[in-house]
């Protein structure tokens, strides 16, 4: 039954799955601007929508009136308002009644024009009775703050151009991160992912800097103040799965330690291991025995995980569970023997999903909002970058950064999602992969399609 390892098996599944046409190449370029503008219902003067109107007053009042509505003042150029790699292929999106024939690109602090364009991808938009285009930005030839004008439609919001974009965005996240999990208030959950991120990425993006955060010492800190009693559901799997992980990377720096939270682990797992009534707590009890099994190779880990191949299989949108993505990571990439058929479902499942999200024009309506729900986003950009961890190629890499575009203000809102005090876990596993992708010049399309042989 246990023929392969996980990490040999699921290449070759992927790699016959790609030959057969399996993996679909999208125009992740013509998803984003073919959907993209302003929501309807809103005027636009001089370039500049207006929203937030309600409370707003049009005729005279027989008094001062005080108290009233500013409205927001959102530009018909959007940008990501954080900024860009100036690896990647960097491009505003413009909306308007008439796209100008050129738009010029200005340094943010002089106001000097570096570049002049033209607009590219010109597209009317149904939905918004607007036309939209591309402004690209690639000739932006060194780091700085910039923003996009454009005659009669005004200008964008500023942003960043920088040729380590991600990898300081990844190492500023990472070491407010490092404090913040040392908090016992924090969830055990947010600690994994953390570590989940460090253990990917490690040996690339640490290996480079010699002041990174000590995230295995701020793990630790968090560990020896967890009350272990009090955990209930699938917070007690994901205590196992924590202690599992760390113990599994801390071996050189502390074998001793590393063993007592490995043998924690698999003891609180048989305290707890028929407590999975819960659909939540059975998730999460994968997730453990992966680590567990990972960490150890103990057979019967591998017979448990082997037996709950009926019950994932059966599960909607199996990735969806963060659970059960990062489980099912643990599991493909092992150095030890797995289940083939349990493998190649997990895979197979994995890929279909990255496909058919790719594959979803809709996915970045910027006007209907139809993923408006940023927690949905992020899911799918962390299935993504699992997808892309083991076959790298630019097509999923190209998602991702749309997702992050998207919700760093490339929105019919402009709208910045604040992934420093949000969901700020989640994040470093998306900013850890792009970071990566920097760091080995991948931002790029041309850059070839190749096995993360890492793992």
């Amino acid at each position: 039954m246990f023929r392969e390892t996980g990490r040999h098996l699921i290449k070759n599944r992927i790699l016959s799955a790609a030959k057969m046409g399996v993996v679909s190449l999208v125009l992740a370029a013509s998803l984003t601007v073919s959907a993209c503008g302003f929501a309807g219902g809103e005027e636009n003067f001089g370039g500049i929508g207006l929203a937030g109107t309600e409370g707003s007053k049009n005729f005279m009042e027989k008094e001062a009136v005080l108290e009233y509505t500013v409205p927001t003042m959102i530009p018909a150029i959007l940008v990501d308002r954080n900024g860009y790699s100036r690896n990647e292929v960097m491009y505003a999106i413009i909306y308007a009644e008439e796209i100008p024939d050129e738009y010029q690109i200005r340094d943010a602090e002089t106001g000097e024009v570096v570049y002049i364009g033209k607009p590219e991808d010109l597209k009317f938009d149904e939905k918004i009775q607007k036309n939209t285009a591309r402004l690209p930005l690639n000739d932006i030839s060194k780091d700085g703050s910039y923003y996009v004008y454009a005659e009669g439609v005004g200008s964008s919001y500023a942003f960043t151009a920088d040729s380590t974009f991600y990898q300081d965005i990844y190492w500023e996240l990472v070491s407010e991160e490092c404090e913040k999990v040392k908090d016992p208030e924090t969830s055990l959950w947010e600690v994994y992912t953390l570590l989940y991120s460090y253990e990917r990425y490690k040996e690339v993006l640490y290996s480079e800097r010699r002041a990174a955060p000590d995230v295995l010492d701020a793990v630790k800190t968090r560990i020896g103040t967890i009350d272990f009693e009090s955990l209930t559901g699938a917070d007690k799997y994901v205590a196992i799965a924590l202690l599992a992980k760390f113990g599994y990377n801390y071996k050189e720096t502390d074998q001793t330690l590393a063993t007592e939270c490995i043998q924690k682990a698999s003891a609180l797992y048989k305290e707890h291991m028929k407590e999975t009534d819960a659909a939540e707590a059975r998730k999460a009890s994968f997730l453990a025995l992966a680590e567990l099994y990972r960490t150890s190779a103990t057979g019967s880990y591998a017979k448990e995980i082997t037996s709950m191949r009926d019950y994932l299989d059966g599960l909607a949108d199996l990735h969806d569970s963060r659970y059960i993505l990062y489980g099912s990571m643990g599991y493909m990439t092992t150095r030890h023997q797995v289940n083939r058929e349990l493998c190649d479902m997990l895979m197979e499942k994995l890929l279909y999903k990255c496909r058919d999200i790719n594959d979803n024009r809709n996915l970045m309506d910027l006007n209907g909002a139809t993923y408006a729900d940023y927690d949905i986003l992020l899911g799918y950009a962390q299935q993504f970058a699992a997808m892309n961890y083991i076959l790298d190629g630019y097509e999923y890499n190209e998602q991702i950064l749309n997702i992050v575009h998207y919700m760093s203000g490339r929105n019919a809102s402009a709208f910045v999602f604040d992934f420093k005090n949000d969901r700020t876990s989640d994040a470093i596993a998306i900013y850890a992969w792009l970071a990566w992708l920097e760091n080995n010049g991948k931002l790029d399309p041309a850059a070839p399609v190749v096995w993360n042989y890492s793992w």
